[in-house]
């Protein structure tokens, strides 16, 4: 054998070796050649355009898994169809329960109908060997929302879903359409102020106690898996301290009076729960390390402070880390949370008052929001500085509500004043209330502000979730956009 024939052999075995490693790690070269497109992309963002509609970003590629390679006997998935054959006779309900995490359906109940109509049952109960058909099945591979590397925070332009939307079409059909004017990330209610976790938990204290009853999300990984699949930047949102539902579930953690001994505030529609008190620390941070193994991409607290309204001279605190002030105890509480989701990759946001940033000592102090100290506990910090929740003539503005621009680029100021390596991005008000001319204007003022002032992103606020203002603005500014452009060219 000839010195060529032996070097065509060894080029022709090292050209199939480099095939196979290009085949077997196709997804992964992929990946990391979008991942290195993706930040350039966000680099010319940042320095050119910072308010364009991004189409790539490092953390939008993700990994795939097979959701079906431990399914349960009797599951067998193939093509579009979904069967399950019944080992023994069970209830639909049960089926629906066991089978939602292999269907793209979020509520159980929805799932069990789906299933009776589809294989036209007429009973509550099927027998051993019934082969039923699941409606809506996942595909064979799906998005991995496990976080192998912490998550990279993207410029957002975000809007807030509550617990009550999280499982209608109406919202997925809404983030759809805002998703095409420019909107990159979803903030959804994990709790509110009521209390009730918005999805079925294992946590412990969320078992025992109950507290995810009324939930309006049985499959909350398929939910945060829908938004992944619109290419969006997942928030979880956990209204920490503000606890209906805890405080009258378990008083031993709600702030307690001084007078009665009893709960604290009682009556009113505003119940606490003890901020100095170690298993309120544990009941949320147990429930935010869960949604974030869950697949959330950064965890935001709101509600992470003291009362203050109420008779404030009768709240007893327990003090189980000793008697600490209010600025130390949230500076602690959040501390510790960072930590424990920064273990598993996931940022941190936080809400603060916008108020908090003309840092009057009475506000901070009564809050227990010292900005500086809580910068280095957080990856991210959203003042609220919706104009009308300003009190009137404040700075010298007789109707705040109708000053957007003012509020939200002096806010911003202020705040980046105090921390300016800090991501500041704040919440915008996407609502009329004190407002005397609330349209696509007054929407692109806020965002107009925080483009001036280099935020990274910002937030709307809407409590019924109705964003057809926002929307309308965005597609006004693509438009004018897109007029300027065709103009600057000729």
């Amino acid at each position: 054998m000839t010195m060529a024939y032996k070097a065509k052999i060894v080029k022709l075995v090292i050209v199939v070796c480099i095939l196979l490693v290009i085949i077997v790690k196709w997804h992964k070269l992929l990946y990391l050649a979008n991942y290195i497109k993706g930040y350039y992309v966000t680099i010319k963002e940042s320095l050119i355009t910072p308010d364009t509609v991004s189409v790539i970003y490092p953390t939008r590629f993700f990994n795939y898994k097979r959701p079906y390679h431990h399914a349960p006997d009797g599951l067998v998935h193939c093509g579009n169809m979904l069967l399950y054959t019944s080992p023994k006779e069970e209830r639909v309900s049960d089926i629906a329960q066991k089978l939602i995490g292999y269907t793209y359906y979020y509520k159980a109940s929805h799932l069990h109908n789906a299933i009776v109509t589809l294989n036209a049952l007429n009973s509550k109960t099927v027998g051993a060997g019934t082969v039923l058909v699941v409606p809506h099945p996942l595909p064979f591979i799906t998005i991995d929302l496990t976080k192998k590397s912490m998550t990279q925070i993207p410029y957002v332009k975000g809007v807030y879903y509550s617990g009550n939307s999280l499982a209608s079409q109406k919202m997925m059909r809404q983030l759809s359409q805002l998703k095409q004017a420019g909107i990159n990330a979803v903030v959804f209610d994990v709790k509110d102020v009521c209390g009730t976790v918005n999805y079925k938990s294992h946590v412990p204290m969320v078992v025992e106690l109950n507290t995810h009853q009324k939930r309006p999300v049985d499959d909350v990984v398929t939910l945060i898996r829908n938004f992944k699949e619109l290419d969006l930047y997942v928030i979880a949102r956990i209204a920490v301290f503000r606890d209906h539902l805890l405080a009258t579930k378990s008083p031993d953690m709600a702030i307690k009076s001084k007078r009665t001994g009893s709960i604290w505030n009682q009556g009113s529609k505003e119940l606490w729960v003890d901020p100095t008190k170690q298993s309120v620390w544990d009941y949320n941070i147990a429930l935010a390390c869960e949604i974030a193994t869950l697949g959330a991409d950064e965890i935001q607290f709101d509600y992470i402070r003291f009362p203050t309204t109420g008779d404030l001279s009768d709240a007893q605190y327990a003090y189980d880390f000793g008697k600490k002030s209010k600025v130390e105890t949230i500076t602690q509480f959040l501390a510790k949370a960072k930590s424990e989701l920064h273990k598993l990759n996931t940022a941190v946001s936080i809400d603060i008052f916008g108020v908090t940033a003309w840092q009057k000592e009475e506000d901070v102090y009564k809050l227990g929001q010292k900005i500086e100290l809580l910068a280095h506990n957080c990856d991210v910090i959203s003042p609220m500085l919706y104009p009308s929740h300003f009190n009137d003539n404040f700075d010298g503005y007789a109707n705040p509500g109708d000053e957007p621009y003012y509020f939200i680029a002096t806010g911003n100021k202020k705040v980046m004043a105090i921390v300016p390596k800090t991501l500041i991005r704040p919440w915008l008000q996407a609502f009329k209330w004190r407002v005397s001319n609330y349209n696509e204007d007054y929407i692109l003022a806020q965002v107009k502000a925080c483009i001036d002032t280099n935020t990274y992103g910002y937030l709307f606020w809407n409590a019924s979730n109705d964003y057809t203002v926002v929307y309308n603005a965005f597609m006004k500014k693509n438009n004018g956009n897109a007029k300027k452009t065709k103009g600057d060219s000729k």
